[in-house]
């Protein structure tokens, strides 16, 4: 699995925390086509540094990216 792009798309400060919305754009070797994903992010303060949300997404995150592209693909072979 290639991660194209990664961008903070919202940050917004809610009673549980800073809620950072992320797209992430990402190509898996099963897929001709990518595909861009919003996930959530809750810190309890502001990440401001793109480095860090790129470091959260790679490693914390990539789990949920693989998990995506399965259901996608479980639902193309239904669809065909």
């Amino acid at each position: 699995m290639k991660i194209l792009n990664i961008e903070v798309t919202k940050v917004e400060r809610t009673e549980l925390g800073y809620e950072h919305w992320v797209a992430v754009t990402y190509q898996a070797p099963i897929f001709k086509d990518s595909y861009t994903v919003r996930l959530l992010l809750l810190m309890d303060f502001v990440v401001n540094n793109k480095e860090v949300v790129d470091y959260l997404v790679r490693e914390f995150r990539y789990r949920d990216l693989v998990l995506h592209s399965l259901e996608i693909y479980k639902g193309g072979k239904k669809g065909a």
